[in-house]
């Protein structure tokens, strides 16, 4: 009731008459996709069954219609070629950047969120070793401190983004205003599970990764997995780092990742487990790393918090834990910027409606970025994902964002809360 009051008072003028029926969808079961598993020897058979059930394979249905590959590239070249929108959005008196034309447009799972908590009284394995005295002098160095406020001149242009989907991914759902459930999953000879559930806004921040052939991926704070395993459900990642810094965590991602992904599959050797804390700016240096960067941070869990006690972070005892999201959130994104390769692509995502925790941890680390670590920084705004998407029947997306794309509940087909942003780092 704490979290239900919380959303009426903030959220209610925000949403205005679409709250109600928000607000039913996050009181409301949520609705699930099942991700045929490609490493269980039954794949073929096992989408026979979720096909006879009823369900239906929602990245066909993205797919459908794009059989000449000529098309899509003369779309994605047209795409590329449009200039880059100035930031609506900044102070006047900050400058666009030169090279901009003069006429442009204007522009989680159910785990436990109290694990993450501020590091400024931790003491890591790299501080041990090296003497805290010698971590302070480095963060002094670095001179990075998260006020909240950065982002008020933050410099963020535009440019719509380009995306294939990845066929070789099987997610199935009901059809909207369906009600029925997935049947347990079958198993196959070596015990591997046809598929598993999960949220159907958890599969929308890796769509927008647009993963390629040979990509190096980085999942930041990956545990339980579930967004982990539908990377290398694609087939196309060369590589995925997969991190997280809590021993439970871990051992949560790795029991997921073991009993889906069989050790004898090549697949397996492409996975690497990092348990690094993505909150330390000082001690990270996972400096150009890869080329695609997943960043679902922790946050409120809004559904969650709608629905049940555990782990709710509106009860009095977690104040301080929901307060200080925000600022773990921009450091691990700062971190995730510095991980990816000039050129590449950081992905963030949370399960909240909150701008707080949404779109102005994106100016205040952009911010940031640009003025303490020489970085330059722009949106790939997601509008045909978001149309492909809406197009299916089974999303809704809200149109109160001023970055990304927020997927809010609604119940003919009750997915999310889910918010993803797409960000290039160009230097």
């Amino acid at each position: 009731m704490l979290a239900l009051d919380h959303f009426d008072f903030y959220y209610g003028p925000l949403f205005g008459k679409r709250w109600p029926s928000i607000r039913l969808g996050l009181v409301s079961p949520n609705k699930f996709i099942a991700i045929a598993n490609r490493f269980s020897n039954s794949f073929e058979t096992n989408q026979q069954i979720l096909a006879d059930i009823g369900s239906e394979d929602l990245i066909a249905k993205l797919t459908s219609g794009k059989k000449a590959s000529e098309r899509i590239a003369e779309k994605k070249k047209r795409t590329e070629e449009k200039p880059l929108e100035a930031d609506e959005y900044v102070e006047h008196g900050v400058e666009a950047p030169k090279q901009m034309d003069e006429e442009l447009l204007d522009d989680r799972s159910d785990a436990s969120l109290g694990e993450f908590t501020q590091p400024t009284q931790s003491v890591t394995s790299g501080e041990l070793q090296m003497g805290m005295k010698d971590a302070e002098s480095r963060l002094d160095r670095l001179d990075i401190k998260v006020t909240g406020l950065e982002g008020q001149f933050a410099n963020l242009p535009s440019k719509e983004d380009f995306i294939y989907y990845p066929r070789e991914l099987k997610a199935f759902t009901f059809p909207r205003g369906s009600m029925a459930d997935f049947p347990f999953p079958n198993k196959d000879a070596d015990g591997v599970p046809g598929w598993w559930l999960l949220d159907g806004g958890s599969l929308v921040p890796v769509l927008a990764l647009n993963l390629q052939h040979g990509d190096t991926v980085l999942d930041m704070c990956a545990a339980p997995g579930g967004k982990s395993l539908l990377v290398l459900q694609t087939g196309l990642a060369k590589k995925l780092v997969c991190n997280d810094f809590k021993l439970a965590r871990l051992g949560q991602l790795q029991k997921a990742l073991s009993m889906y992904v069989p050790e004898t599959c090549a697949a397996a050797d492409r996975v690497i487990l990092k348990r690094r804390d993505a909150t330390n700016l000082e001690a990270w240096d996972e400096e150009c790393q890869y080329d695609k960067v997943l960043v679902d941070v922790p946050c409120t869990t809004d559904r969650l918090a709608a629905q049940q006690d555990e782990g709710n972070l509106y009860s009095a005892t977690m104040s301080n834990e929901r307060l200080n999201l925000p600022q773990i959130q921009t450091k691990i994104l700062l971190n995730a910027l510095r991980s990816v390769k000039v050129g590449g692509y950081v992905i963030y995502s949370t399960c909240a409606l909150s701008p707080v925790q949404n779109e102005s941890v994106i100016e205040n680390a952009v911010a940031i970025a640009s003025e303490k670590m020489g970085m330059e920084v722009i949106e790939k705004k997601l509008v045909q994902l978001e149309r492909h998407l809406s197009s299916t029947g089974f999303y809704k997306f809200s149109e109160q964002c001023r970055r990304g794309s927020l997927v809010i509940p609604f119940l003919p087909s009750n997915f999310g809360p889910m918010y993803v942003c797409k960000l290039q780092r160009t230097k």
